[in-house]
């Protein structure tokens, strides 16, 4: 691989080759207005999201304690069962999961959440577990979709076996409710590519004049 990808996770910062670039979500920041939320509503609400993704991620990989996890998260059971029973009922096949991508060329990184087989189709998904058209899933998904090509063309052997085995992925936000149901929305429009990438050269204007009117 003639590039490499890092993320700080503590901060949620990627870097590639060493050198900091935007996530996909701060590409996509503009779009999100939570401001009528109070403050303990929004935190409450990533806290939930960040621990039901590690719990499917586990769960995904057949890793997961879910004696554990139930006792510490009972509320959020119900996200788990959701994702569960969306798995079963859609005959999903989890193949790569929460796999970082990158732009080298665009200078952008991100985390998709997992690429497989849904209704005998290769799909991408994101789940969540409030509103998809609330944080623009349509263009995350296209711009997951437009990285990873990307970096299975950069040396990612298992993301370059996927698109040769499967050149048409579809794209799928599935939002999970704590009382054990699920939504799946598709996004089938191909100017959601154009308009993330749009949204990224303005992230990349804004950044440079930031950083130019600092060092002046």
């Amino acid at each position: 691989m003639t590039h490499t990808v890092t993320l700080d996770r503590a901060l949620h910062r990627y870097a590639i080759d060493g050198v900091p670039v935007p996530g996909v979500t701060s590409v996509l920041a503009p779009l999100m207005d939570f401001s009528a939320l109070p403050p303990h509503v929004r935190d409450s609400a990533l806290l939930r999201g960040r621990i039901v993704h590690e719990a499917i991620h586990a769960d995904n990989e057949r890793d997961l304690d879910e004696a554990a996890f139930q006792r510490s998260y009972p509320d959020f059971l119900g996200y788990l069962n959701a994702w569960r029973d969306f798995r079963e009922t859609r005959r999903f096949v989890p193949k790569i999961n929460e796999r970082i991508v990158a732009s080298p060329s665009r200078h952008v990184a991100g985390t998709l959440d997992t690429l497989g087989i849904l209704d005998g189709h290769a799909a991408i998904l994101d789940f969540k577990t409030g509103t998809p058209s609330d944080v623009a899933t349509d263009l995350q998904l296209a711009a997951y979709r437009a990285l990873a090509v990307e970096w299975a063309a950069e040396g990612d052997d298992e993301l370059r076996d996927f698109f040769a085995a499967y050149p048409v992925v579809r794209r799928h936000a599935v939002q999970l409710r704590r009382d054990g149901t699920f939504r799946v929305d598709t996004y089938v429009d191909p100017k959601d590519f154009s308009d993330f990438f749009a949204l990224l050269a303005a992230h990349h204007i804004i950044a440079k004049r930031r950083r130019t009117a600092e060092a002046a």
